[in-house]
């Protein structure tokens, strides 16, 4: 693919047209970030686990997988496993999963459904709603020791928008107050509405901010997705900012970067999204610019067809991949149709490492022509009705296919970064105004490690 440097002056003369590199009104450094042992450093492994996972609102799962009572399913975040329960007909909980005897953990499986929680060591038993059921030959305890009738350990629990929330820290605020404007910003989404189609599991090696920072910044589109830059401007993001570390950015699709010299013909790239749009690409050859404005109008007659709501949506959400970040570590990539959902959690022991889980949520649709956004990678043939089962959660090696084109050009690369950090040479990140994100991101982390939050 022929590329090229981009002119000093064509930012100016393109920011007329659209608002490249849209920066946020907020206040944030332009200094270079230090502290690169953050990325391989066991010291900062411990204070990240006391001073933000402990005391944060994390994603442990979705509320589609907890639709009867007595359903469960398990979330492990570095060091703890979770137990994720629907107790009753109104109330979601979760537990930490240990018995309160020797502390074996209750459950292993990732989804079960059952209305007890049964010790596989000495069977004590406890009830859905974490309460007590049954101590095994309770007779031969000192009544001292289990006068209290030990329940399961509980942590706070919320939903916003089809997602549990977990937080370990009694005196965290509201998840509505965590959220901040996060809730308004994606609420035409209504992701409530969305169902699991995919779901997979794979151990990357490398930090998990390293995993994550990859996946909020197109900078580094042009160098490691070839493909993607033929359909997408990698360069004319704009950027948002909404609190507590929460940020987005949308991405102009059905075009193409400005990286590429000739700007009015078609990539083979757009060509097969305007195919998918149910447009002919031949009426757009050597009219690249007309592209965008037909692809709106036919994205909006897509959706009518499949029931999808879009009512209030502009034209960027309808076309764009709206990039939504919650701290400290999901990103959402958002259409009217779908959610690419990536959440990068701690290694338990080895901060080199990290899990990556990638979900897509759907809409449902019976149609057979409807489908989610190709580089979701759903496979051929999934049930998006969201009548069938649940599909099954995929462990995957690093470097596996089934994560899609995207995703493992990323993975390829990251393990380049984590050795990097480690070298003598490095003398901190330096961060351009395409990864404001990542610096508004790191601000908020480090009010956290300092214990400011």
């Amino acid at each position: 693919m022929a590329t090229r440097e981009i002119d000093a002056e064509k930012p100016v003369e393109r920011a007329a047209k659209k608002r490249a590199l849209n920066i946020p009104p907020v206040k944030v450094g332009d200094g270079i970030l230090h502290d690169q042992e953050k990325y391989y450093s066991r010291e900062f492994m411990d204070r990240e686990w006391e001073s933000l996972w402990s005391r944060v609102w994390t994603i442990a799962g979705r509320l589609t997988d907890l639709k009867r009572v007595g359903d469960w399913f398990t979330y492990k975040l570095g060091k703890e496993s979770i137990i994720i329960a629907r107790s009753a007909e109104d109330r979601i909980q979760a537990f930490y999963n240990v018995c309160q005897h020797r502390g074996s953990q209750l459950v292993n499986q990732d989804f079960g459904h059952s209305m007890s929680f049964v010790c596989p060591f000495h069977t004590w038993t406890w009830n859905i709603d974490g309460s007590l059921k049954r101590i095994t030959d309770a007779e031969t305890f000192p009544e001292r020791t289990i006068c209290d009738k030990p329940g399961l350990s509980e942590m706070r629990c919320e939903t916003w928008a089809g997602f549990v929330f977990v937080n370990m820290d009694d005196n965290a605020p509201p998840l509505s107050e965590f959220l901040a404007g996060l809730p308004d910003a994606m609420a035409l989404y209504k992701m409530e509405d969305m169902v699991v189609v995919k779901d997979y599991s794979v151990n990357w090696p490398m930090n998990w901010k390293i995993s994550l920072d990859a996946f909020m910044e197109g900078y580094h589109a042009h160098a490691r997705h070839p493909e993607l830059v033929r359909m997408i401007d990698d360069y004319n993001f704009d950027y948002e900012v909404f609190g507590n570390g929460h940020s987005m950015m949308t991405i102009p699709m059905w075009t193409k970067s400005p990286r590429i010299p000739e700007r009015s013909g078609l990539t083979d790239e757009l060509r097969l999204s305007i195919q998918s749009a149910g447009m002919d690409p031949s009426e757009f050859e050597n009219r690249q610019a007309d592209v965008r404005p037909a692809a709106i109008e036919a994205r909006r007659k897509w959706t009518e067809r499949f029931g999808i709501s879009i009512e209030g949506m502009t034209d960027d959400q309808v076309a764009d991949d709206g990039n939504y970040n919650i701290f400290p570590n999901i990103t959402l990539n958002a259409h009217p149709e779908g959610v690419l959902v990536m959440r990068f959690l701690p290694h338990p022991t080895d901060p080199e490492q990290c899990t990556y889980d990638v979900w897509v949520i759907a809409k449902p649709g019976s149609d057979p022509e409807y489908e989610m956004p190709f580089y979701m990678a759903v496979p051929p043939g999934t049930d998006l009705t969201g009548e069938g089962p649940r599909p099954e959660r995929h462990y995957v090696e690093h470097g596996d296919e089934g994560l899609g084109l995207v995703l493992n050009q990323d993975g390829d690369s990251l393990p380049m970064v984590q050795a990097g950090v480690k070298s003598r040479g490095f003398r901190g990140v330096r961060l351009s105004d395409q990864e404001v994100r990542l610096r508004y991101m790191y601000e908020e982390y480090d009010r956290y490690l300092k214990g400011e939050k």
